[in-house]
């Protein structure tokens, strides 16, 4: 139901205001002042008819007591008792039109707080009033807010579905470096026994540098002795002729000749053997280097 407001002895029915929002509690206080306000404003309006009532019974009374007072007036020639009596209730009108004057003063008293408290009734709805303005304001701002969270959720599993491919991208890439990183690792191994083939290479180069001169110092020495046999056989052959062609024959100096080749010869076998030893063990060394490069 609509609260009644009375101004000046008169009802005024007031709008209702409904009232939502974050501003609840200020609205619940300013709604407790108004019902307060109204209360009083209520028991003012009562106060002030019975004030009203009250003056228009004494302002009767008044009224009686004047004609009664005139007709005591009127009879104070006629017994000095009753001008005691007509004292008496000149007194009380006295004191009856002292009670009216105060009870005036208390209505316009109540009158003036009954306006001040209607002023005050007025700045409350005007306050509501805005409120209520300030509510759906903020109900506009909340639904573009609720629009905006809307939008950006959207874009956030947007982000999501991008970030989960660009997780599975990364995890595959990884597993591409993983076996990048296996691959250059068997590399540098390679490398390594690659590295150390081509020291193994060098030295085994300079061996074969160094068994080479070697063999060409054993060649030139197998030669030399080669060259001094020969030259030493043709010497035997010329003697053994000369001396014992005439006595023995040819057959023994044949046989005799044979015998003593074997026996020069017999001490260069070790330096023939040495140096069929080297060329061989050249061969090797450079098969074996060769076998190493082509496999590396």
């Amino acid at each position: 139901m609509a609260d009644e407001t009375i101004i000046n002895g008169e009802i005024f029915d007031d709008p209702e205001l409904e009232i939502t929002g974050d501003d609840a509690s200020e609205t619940s206080a300013l709604d407790k002042k108004v019902d307060d306000l109204k209360e009083e404003n209520n028991g003012l309006a009562r106060e002030n008819m019975k004030y009203k009532q009250r003056i228009e019974e004494l302002k009767d009374s008044v009224k009686v007591l004047r004609d009664e007072n005139v007709d005591l007036k009127k009879k104070v020639g006629e017994a000095e008792s009753e001008n005691k009596s007509l004292g008496a209730v000149a007194a009380r009108a006295a004191e009856l039109e002292t009670d009216v004057a105060r009870l005036q003063h208390d209505l316009v008293s109540t009158m003036s707080d009954l306006q001040e408290a209607t002023i005050e009734l007025s700045n409350v709805k005007r306050d509501l009033t805005g409120m209520k303005n300030r509510e759906e304001e903020k109900d506009v701002k909340l639904e573009a807010l609720q629009q905006e969270r809307n939008l950006l959720v959207s874009k956030v599993e947007n982000l999501e579905a991008v970030e989960n491919s660009i997780r599975n991208e990364l995890e595959g890439k990884e597993k591409c470096i993983s076996d990048l990183k296996k691959k250059i690792n068997d590399l540098e191994s390679a490398v390594g026994r690659i590295k150390s083939l081509d020291m193994l290479k060098n030295d085994l180069e300079k061996t074969v540098e160094k068994m080479k001169v070697e063999i060409g110092d054993l060649e030139r020495r197998v030669d030399e002795k080669e060259e001094m046999i020969n030259n030493f056989i043709k010497k035997e052959k010329a003697v053994f002729e000369d001396v014992y062609g005439a006595i023995n024959g040819n057959a023994e100096v044949g046989v005799g000749e044979k015998g003593f080749i074997d026996k020069l010869k017999q001490k260069d076998w070790v330096v023939i053997a040495s140096s069929t030893f080297a060329a061989v063990a050249v061969m090797g060394v450079a098969c074996y280097i060769q076998h190493a490069a082509k496999k590396g």
